[in-house]
């Protein structure tokens, strides 16, 4: 019994520090500055749920125990939510509506952004990012830069090794405007899914 509940509490740990990972990374301000990514609650959830999906998308690939951590990690995003929500002053009985919404639109996210990754070019990619983000975004939204930060990120995490990602840590790319050119022409091309 005890056991279970080290090694809960373990998992826990780690997906925390996984989330904080990727709540610091989805709130450089490169993101928003260099790219047009609007900085509001929205914009804010959008890049988010975007390093989320890219951190489930490698846990996925470490087998069993990586799906287990991406269900916590799952858990602390869903716990920060909930969090974020009391504290903006929604109301207690709205709560519960709001993070089954964003949990919802989590789900969206992940299937639209794995299929947009998986295509040989960018075109579904940056299509992906407009829809989610159009409506926020002012005429300085650049998805084709923010396309090739985002697939070297995924190319960053595709090379971790799988015991780094499953106590906890992960590498992402710096953040900046050098950087934040097509991404295919860091690592070649291609998709790089395991």
């Amino acid at each position: 019994m005890l056991t279970w509940l080290k090694n809960r509490q373990d998992q826990r740990q780690k997906a925390r520090s996984l989330y904080g990972s990727i709540v610091t990374q989805a709130r450089s301000s490169a993101l928003y500055a260099s790219c047009g990514v609007p900085d509001t609650a929205e914009g804010r959830f959008e890049m988010i749920a975007l390093h989320l999906v890219l951190v489930l998308h490698r846990l996925a690939d470490a087998g069993a125990p990586g799906r287990q951590l991406g269900q916590a990690v799952t858990e602390a995003f869903v716990n920060d939510l909930d969090d974020s929500l009391r504290e903006m002053t929604v109301g207690d009985l709205a709560v519960p509506r709001h993070v089954k919404r964003a949990v919802g639109a989590l789900c969206d996210r992940h299937a639209a952004y794995r299929e947009a990754l998986a295509a040989p070019s960018d075109a579904p990619l940056a299509a992906a990012i407009r829809a989610r983000l159009a409506a926020g975004a002012s005429q300085n939204l650049d998805a084709e830069r923010l396309c090739g930060y985002i697939r070297q990120a995924k190319h960053s995490l595709d090379l971790l090794p799988g015991c780094e990602v499953l106590v906890g840590r992960v590498a992402w790319p710096q953040v900046d405007k050098q950087n934040m050119t097509n991404g295919r022409s860091h690592h070649g091309g291609g998709d790089h899914a395991r």
